[in-house]
């Protein structure tokens, strides 16, 4: 079946013109309160899309039962956690006379090729089916924020890498500044940003601190590189952007982050990353590596005391710019963006940095509170029509965590293997098309830069002052061949990726048997894009399920949903 190339070009149309004005409703006054009631179907399917790796009609009903947003977030807040370590300890058991991966944990290193695939098979299923969807969600937003990579230092290291991960669903809900401290000495950052086993200068080497850690944390992790408002906006002086710090900035920073090494016992470099403990377990300190001099950062004006220990220096380094005036909008702007909008008003994220710097009692910072906010803000809940500019484009990987969920994806038996040597038998959807996807996958990215950056778009759109980040690795094609093939069970692509996953499409079929094309479309729009289907994409759909009613039921089921979720309606998150 070919599917229209084009619908790029028509995407980018859509943001501004995706709105009928006769359907809009009025912009909800800034003085109104937070709405927490689920009105309809469409409200709570358009919130799921936002809350969790896409909507299913269980939890599309269970939201509207609750009938509440505040007891969904209480269910979620509470919900049992998924760890991504404790998946695969679980469930790689082992074949070939190999032991089960649990009982046996040196062998992360020993097959480290294959089981960077079971860090992906682990993520799918929990993203898929976990529970904890609303922690899972937000776990990966961060991990778009506070990024390491498979691809670079840390490719031979999967446990690394998942160890990594779960710190960051372990603190989702927790505290910004622990979640900030948990990523500074977490090995996987270490060695990721070149800061484990980063010495003091030694003036007879020549030698200084490496300042990879120093940059990243300050502009990509929690300050940026400008002066903000509470709202997001730069503070300007002159009419020009002023800077929030200088190289010598980073210079002094660099001093702070000295000292750190895995924990094996040793700071040599030929130690590192030597055994699973070390690769997993907060790095610690070798103060004879620490430069305990006085630093002066961010323009001079914080002051780090001489003398000070490794972890003092650096929980006070991290403290200041926890206390930073950036951090609550550059942090809040970028978290809206990832799961509600890409071109948030400046009063929307005024209202989310406000609760980041005080959540109500007195608590800066607090995670929970600032996803309640950004989840529930008047402009998340009631904005989808206005104004036109209001949703973001889908990743690809939500494309595939919302077919897998909206169509109860069924995963099968995989051997995993390295080489020829088969290793641990389980279940999983043996889905790892990320090289169609421009290499979205989990920790996956190719700089510590994300996918995309939060300025990121189109120059259709920049000229507007409008960002699209995601459209950055939409591809020339999209990723229509590799989700067509998901979804039509194409022989090519389920081979060239040996998937398992198997769609459940029970319901499609038997509305497409009983020819109820728009009760199906209505289905359809419900589930996927959230009653945003176009009359012109709807009436377009209809009349392709009429000219082809002589195909099975199963194949113009399948078609259908296609033709929906490859459509600009859909590609929309709104």
């Amino acid at each position: 079946m070919k599917i229209i190339k084009l619908f790029f070009i028509i995407m980018l149309t859509l943001m501004f013109f995706a709105c009928d004005s006769k359907n809009s409703i009025p912009y909800i006054d800034s003085n109104i309160t937070t709405y927490h009631k689920v009105s309809s179907p469409i409200e709570a399917s358009a919130f799921l899309s936002r809350a969790t790796f896409g909507a299913n009609e269980e939890e599309i009903k269970h939201l509207l039962d609750l009938g509440d947003y505040d007891k969904w977030f209480n269910e979620q807040f509470n919900a049992p956690i998924s760890y991504h370590m404790d998946w695969a300890h679980s469930h790689a058991k082992g074949v070939n006379g190999i032991p089960d991966l649990k009982n046996n944990k040196e062998d992360w290193k020993r097959y480290s090729d294959a089981l960077g695939y079971l860090q992906r098979d682990a993520w799918w299923d929990i993203a898929v089916n976990g529970k904890d969807q609303l922690r899972q969600r937000v776990a990966f937003a961060l991990s778009e924020i506070l990024v390491i990579s498979r691809n670079g230092p840390l490719q031979n290291f999967p446990d690394a890498r998942m160890s990594y991960y779960d710190i960051l669903v372990k603190d989702a809900f927790g505290n910004f500044e622990k979640l900030l401290q948990d990523v500074t000495y977490h090995p996987a950052m270490g060695r990721y940003l070149s800061y484990l086993g980063n010495a003091k200068a030694n003036p007879d080497l020549k030698s200084h601190p490496d300042e990879n850690y120093a940059r990243e944390v300050m502009q990509l992790f929690t300050i940026g590189l400008y002066k903000l408002n509470t709202n997001g906006t730069k503070k300007k002086k002159n009419g020009k952007a002023i800077t929030t710090y200088t190289q010598n900035d980073i210079r002094q920073m660099a001093k702070v982050f000295t000292g750190l090494s895995d924990d094996n016992g040793d700071f040599n470099a030929e130690a590192y990353f030597n055994n699973f403990h070390a690769r997993t377990a907060p790095m610690v300190a070798f103060e004879d590596m620490h430069d305990a001099s006085q630093k002066n950062i961010l323009h001079g004006r914080k002051v780090i005391p001489s003398n000070g220990d490794t972890k003092t220096d650096i929980n006070a380094a991290l403290h200041i710019l926890f206390m930073h005036p950036n951090i609550a909008p550059f942090i809040s702007r970028q978290l809206i963006q990832r799961l509600v909008t890409s071109n948030p008003s400046p009063a929307y994220i005024e209202r989310v940095a406000k609760v980041f710097i005080n959540n109500g009692k007195g608590v800066r910072g607090d995670l929970k509170a600032i996803i309640k906010a950004i989840l529930l803000d008047k402009e998340a809940l009631f904005s989808k029509h206005n104004p036109k500019t209001f949703g973001k484009f889908r990743e690809p990987l939500m494309y595939v965590s919302h077919l897998f969920r909206a169509f109860h994806a069924k995963n099968g038996e995989h051997i995993l293997k390295q080489e020829d040597t088969e290793l641990y038998k389980y279940n999983s959807f043996n889905f790892n098309g990320t090289g169609m996807m421009k290499q979205e996958g989990p920790l996956e990215v190719l700089t510590v830069f994300n996918y995309f950056t939060p300025d990121d778009a189109p120059s259709a759109l920049k000229k507007y002052g409008l960002t699209a980040p995601e459209l950055e690795v939409y591809g020339k094609q999209g990723i229509d061949d590799v989700l067509m093939g998901l979804i039509t069970k194409n022989e090519f692509i389920y081979k060239l990726f040996n998937i398992t996953a198997e769609l459940e499409l029970h319901k499609e079929k038997e509305l497409i048997h009983a020819k109820k094309y728009d009760e199906l479309l209505d289905r359809l729009d419900l589930l996927l894009t959230a009653g945003n289907l176009s009359k012109n994409t709807r009436k377009a759909i209809k009349e392709y399920m009429q000219k082809h009613s002589t195909l099975d039921d199963d194949t113009l089921a399948r078609y259908t949903i296609g033709l929906v979720i490859t459509s600009p309606d859909y590609a929309l998150q709104r």
